[in-house]
């Protein structure tokens, strides 16, 4: 088993579950090999949400797999006119 930190930032917090709006942070336990994916999908967040990723700062993809103690960052991309 692996133990991410998620952080859903800005407007992003409301896909949370109620439990975790306030904070917007889970501490989520996942399989060894988990990915960003699974980690949203277990966080009840749709995977065709379009938002941005970060794991330990870095922007990652959803299919990146995760490592135990990770931090994802979660925020909704931001538009340019």
């Amino acid at each position: 088993m692996i133990t991410v930190e998620l952080r859903m930032l800005g407007e992003s917090r409301r896909l949370l579950p109620e439990k975790y709006r306030e904070s917007g942070t889970a501490i989520l336990e996942a399989q060894e090999g988990a990915t960003l994916l699974d980690i949203l999908e277990m966080a009840g967040i749709a995977a065709d949400w379009p938002l941005m990723a970060l794991v330990n700062g870095r922007h990652s993809e959803p299919g990146s797999a995760l490592q135990d103690g990770d931090v994802i960052a979660v925020f909704p991309p931001v538009a340019r006119r």
